[in-house]
């Protein structure tokens, strides 16, 4: 029995988040992304736009929360190297499906001293499961 086609198509919507050092608290779930339920998240990346100047090194790992329930701090990236540099840490796509309302955001981990300057831009790609923008074919 052949696979049943489905006509149905959807672009890939994109979030987009800034944030700068001082929304950010070292160690906490920031979130930054709402996606609707049925959402998969299917790629995205967390760019480092102005380097954390912390006095040791900067982290980040990208996660989500669902609900009310704790934050999952790495759900699609976990702690990258120390960013050095202007970069970008990627999303790995998982295939989770959202059955709720979530958030997905960042934890960075600064050691050292504070710092006073960085910024950066969690952009998130997704799908929303079950939704058609048009068909083809």
């Amino acid at each position: 029995m052949p696979i049943t086609k489905n006509s149905g198509r959807q672009e890939v919507i994109a979030a987009t988040a800034d944030f700068t050092f001082a929304d950010l608290t070292s160690g906490a779930y920031a979130g930054a992304v709402d996606v609707p339920p049925g959402a998969i998240v299917v790629g995205g990346h967390l760019a480092i736009t102005t380097i954390f100047n912390s006095a040791t090194d900067d982290k980040f790992s990208i996660g989500d929360k669902v609900g009310d329930a704790s934050a999952a701090a790495a759900t699609y990236a976990a702690q990258s190297a120390d960013i050095t540099a202007a970069g970008a840490v990627p999303i790995v796509a998982t295939g989770k499906k959202y059955t709720e309302p979530s958030t997905v955001g960042v934890v960075w981990t600064g050691t050292g001293a504070a710092p006073s300057a960085g910024a950066g831009r969690l952009t998130v790609l997704y799908i929303v499961d079950g939704r058609a923008a048009f068909s083809q074919g």
